[in-house]
């Protein structure tokens, strides 16, 4: 359940919340992808689906310790179905691409075998120009190995762009029905986020708004371990023998989804070292006069 400020008059109050680790998941919006949205929102919602997918186990976790949510993806088969085919538009582009580069390639390397087929030096007309023969044949050469080094570069570049699709994989078994699976089996399952897609589109829009969301969402990851981590038994039996369980369960109080209000006041920190100060004095009292 998330917090809604209260109400004075017509009017919700601002407060301040005191955890940033809630702020962050209360903070987190999801907008599902619409037709009339650009490619790098393609991109950017993929991966998104991706990374909250792989966060519900933790968010289910979290639930079960404080009642606190973790945002849902939100996607539908619909959903997942138009980000496919416009992914599919984007991997035709890289592919009319390839295919320019492999003609260029083509190209370059003709150039490079007739200059290379040219007879040396025979009489002494063709020795005079036998070093303006040799200076082309360099200059085919160099062309040749550049435009290959570029074929190869957008080879790479379409290999990886091609994985973005397969991190939807996990989301469609667990939506089920609806989605087209045929067009999602033509581009390879990816079992890992593909850290070099930012570095392949050659648009510094998309490269900057790829780091946001890849930001955005570990950001919210470590909000969320953080407060399971917080809100969890220790195993360790130092931490157990001080007061590990007490100072754990002034934490499940404090990151409580109804407790709000107390956030508005208060840091995690802060609340659990009150807490812990005097519960050690209601133990020492217990203690002293048992």
């Amino acid at each position: 359940m998330n917090y809604h400020p209260p109400l004075v008059g017509n009017q919700h109050v601002s407060l301040s919340i005191k955890s940033q680790n809630v702020s962050v998941l209360e903070n987190y919006t999801v907008t599902p992808f619409k037709e009339t949205h650009s490619d790098t929102a393609c991109i950017v919602r993929i991966i998104e689906i991706y990374s909250l997918n792989k966060l519900r186990a933790n968010g289910e976790k979290l639930h079960s310790l404080t009642g606190l949510t973790v945002p849902d993806t939100e996607a539908v088969a619909d959903e997942i179905n138009l980000l496919l085919n416009r992914f599919t538009l984007v991997c035709r582009r890289e592919e009319e691409e390839l295919s320019f580069r492999q003609r260029e390639v083509s190209s370059a390397e003709a150039a490079w075998k007739s200059a290379s087929s040219k007879s040396g030096a025979g009489s002494i007309a063709e020795a005079r120009t036998k070093n303006t023969v040799r200076v082309a044949r360099a200059d085919a050469e160099r062309c040749y190995q550049t435009a290959l080094s570029r074929l190869n570069e957008q080879q790479d570049r379409l290999n990886t762009i091609r994985l973005l699709p397969g991190l939807l994989a996990d989301e469609v078994d667990y939506i089920g029905k609806g989605i087209d699976k045929r067009l999602l089996n033509t581009f390879p399952r990816s079992l890992r986020f593909p850290v070099e897609l930012a570095t392949v589109f050659q648009e510094g829009s998309i490269t900057r708004d790829i780091h946001f969301i890849t930001d955005a969402l570990k950001s919210l990851s470590d909000a969320v371990s953080e407060i399971i981590n917080c809100c969890s038994v220790p195993v360790d039996r130092y931490l157990l023998g001080n007061g590990g369980v007490a100072r754990t369960m002034a934490y499940r109080e404090y990151y409580r989804a109804d407790n709000a209000v107390l956030r508005t006041v208060v840091n995690d920190r802060d609340y659990v070292e009150h807490v812990m100060k005097y519960s050690h004095v209601s133990e020492f009292k217990n203690r002293l006069f048992s």
